[in-house]
This record gives C-alpha cells, sequence and structure tokens, in this order.
C-alpha cells in the first residue's frame, strides 16, 4: 500500500527550492525503508456499498427477501441521537434549578458523545453488511439466470435426444 502524498502538500516560496522534487525523494525514501525492512506490499480490493439490486422481471425471487433488503438499504444510515431531556420538576428551583439543568444538559452531551462514536462504527458496519448483501444478491439473480438458461438447454437436448431415439 502506497502513501498517497500530495503533491501541494508542502508550499515554499522559495525559487531555488522545488516541492515536487522534495516530495518524490520522500516518496523515493519511503519505497527504500519498505524494501530494507521487508515490507509486504497489500493490494486491498475496493468495495463500496453496492446500490439495492432490485426486484428482478425475468425470474422468479423471493419477496420477502427483496422486501427486508430494500428497507434495510433505506434505514441503516437513519441513526437519532439528539439530546432529550424530559422536564424535571428540579429545574424550576430557583438558583439550584439552574445549576441542575445545566449539569445535565452537560451530561447528557457526555454520554451522547460516546453514544455517537459508537453509532458512528456500527453504521460503517452497517454500510459493509448492506453493500455485501446487495452484492450476495446481484451474485444470486445471475446465477439464478445462468440455471434457468441451463436448464432450458437441457431440456432442448433432451427434446433432440429423444426425438432421435
Amino acid at each position: 500500500m502506497d502513501i498517497e502524498i500530495p503533491d501541494d502538500l508542502i508550499e515554499i516560496h522559495d525559487p531555488e527550492v522545488d516541492p515536487a522534487q522534495i516530495i518524490e525523494r520522500i516518496r523515493e525514501r519511503v519505497r527504500k525503508r519498505r524494501e530494507e525492512l521487508g515490507y509486504e506490499q497489500r493490494t486491498f480490493p475496493t468495495f463500496g456499498v453496492t446500490s439495492y439490486p432490485g426486484e428482478p422481471d425475468d425470474i422468479p425471487y423471493d419477496y420477502d427477501l427483496y422486501y427486508h433488503l430494500r428497507l434495510a438499504n433505506e434505514v441503516y444510515i437513519q441513526v437519532e441521537t439528539d439530546a432529550v431531556l424530559a422536564p424535571s420538576p428540579a429545574t424550576r428551583i430557583p438558583i439550584v434549578g439552574r445549576l441542575w439543568q445545566l449539569v445535565r444538559g452537560e451530561v447528557h452531551n457526555l454520554v451522547l458523545f460516546y453514544v455517537n462514536r459508537v453509532i458512528a462504527h456500527q453504521t460503517d458496519v452497517n454500510r459493509h453488511l448492506i453493500g455485501v448483501l446487495n452484492r450476495l444478491t446481484r451474485l444470486s439473480q445471475e446465477q439464478q439466470r445462468t440455471i434457468a438458461s441451463l436448464e432450458a438447454e437441457v431440456e432442448a437436448l433432451r427434446r433432440q435426444v429423444e426425438g432421435q431415439a
């Protein structure tokens, strides 16, 4: 995996210094250092969320599968984490009530900070899972089409063999 260093990372206003040349030296040193350390070059596949494949119109399909897959595609990113503070009689007490309201609000914000971190991670996991499900569903559709085609071909060959006998 190469480190992507933008060419405009360094801005130098000296005509005798070439930032592009400096960046190229850095890239070359990184390559050499990785070779010295026996760095194993890995390439990771790119995989984004593939869109909902839609119900096929040329092959039979499971209605429940597509219904739930469509819903999963629609809701996986919908998360609500707004602070909801129910009214409290303690906030009506003079001086102490205002202090309690401030403390209560800040405690809720602290909890939401950590909840939002977890939700961000879970949403990312959900995005990948939905992408995998969409991709597997498309693969299943292709396989069903291939199976239907092969079944038709086998049936035609069967008729041809029976006609010759």
